[in-house]
């Protein structure tokens, strides 16, 4: 049976909790500074022209999604999801790459054919959608990864957006066991049972056994007294909201 850590003393509440939201916010930049900086190339494909692209040009990036996947541990999985009217030789393309512990890397297959059983839409998808829609970054899950060997990852998005003309999105499926050690330890020194957890009251993570990765949470109010000392945003964009607890 788990220890379970003591209430946050109310007089270091403000300079604790704001330490731990800004480490959390500082892991959470980092790997959409990586995103962001992936998707430069293909903003640059897209100004060089010709347009629009062609899967060609797509795969021609792909040393970059590589060399983002081998500076970035975390990257499970990596790359470009293209807008329809952004390609010239097919409706939906998608440019990204997968961890193997046999070659490496290797490419993600997905069909992308609408008349298919095993049919992948990725405009259904929040990642994507947020970037089309409202050109913004998205973070969604964390959820199991299936095809990439049953991962529980995070699916991290920024629009890729050219002279007001929506591109696509360049992403990474983030590995939660790996962005743990980065997210984990402020929330330790909280002194007090904390949870993560994402816009839909799912939790990302928690310093105490009482709550599960992927769980979603009943209740989430600030005004219940009763059950949380402290709610604050942590990333106001994605919708991460770190609460502690009473005890």
């Amino acid at each position: 049976m788990s220890r379970r850590t003591p209430p946050l003393p109310s007089r270091l509440a403000n300079d604790v909790v704001a330490r731990c939201v800004a480490e959390l916010q500082a892991a959470t930049d980092e790997v959409f500074t990586a995103i962001e900086q992936m998707a430069r190339p293909l903003a640059e494909a897209w100004i060089d022209g010709p347009r629009p692209l062609t899967t060609a040009h797509l795969s021609s990036l792909q040393t970059h999604v590589v060399d983002a996947m081998v500076a970035h541990h975390s990257f499970h999985g990596a790359g470009y999801v293209l807008a329809e009217p952004a390609l010239a030789d097919r409706p939906r393309y998608l440019e990204w790459w997968s961890r193997s512990p046999q070659v490496g890397f290797e490419p993600l297959v997905l069909n992308l054919d609408p008349d298919a059983a095993d049919y992948y839409d990725y405009y259904g998808k929040a990642w994507f959608a947020a970037g089309l829609l409202h050109q913004q970054r998205f973070a969604a899950g964390p959820l199991i990864d299936l095809p990439c060997s049953s991962v529980c990852i995070l699916t991290c998005s920024a629009p890729v957006v050219v002279d007001g003309v929506f591109v696509g999105v360049a992403g990474a499926d983030v590995a939660l066991s790996k962005l743990e050690p980065h997210l984990l330890p402020p929330m330790r020194r909280l002194g007090a049972p904390a949870v993560l957890v994402n816009a839909d009251r799912r939790v990302i993570l928690a310093n105490d056994a009482r709550w599960t990765t992927g769980e979603r949470l009943a209740t989430f109010d600030r005004d219940d007294e009763a059950s949380w000392q402290a709610i604050v945003d942590v990333t106001r964009d994605l919708g991460w909201r770190l609460a502690i607890a009473v005890a």
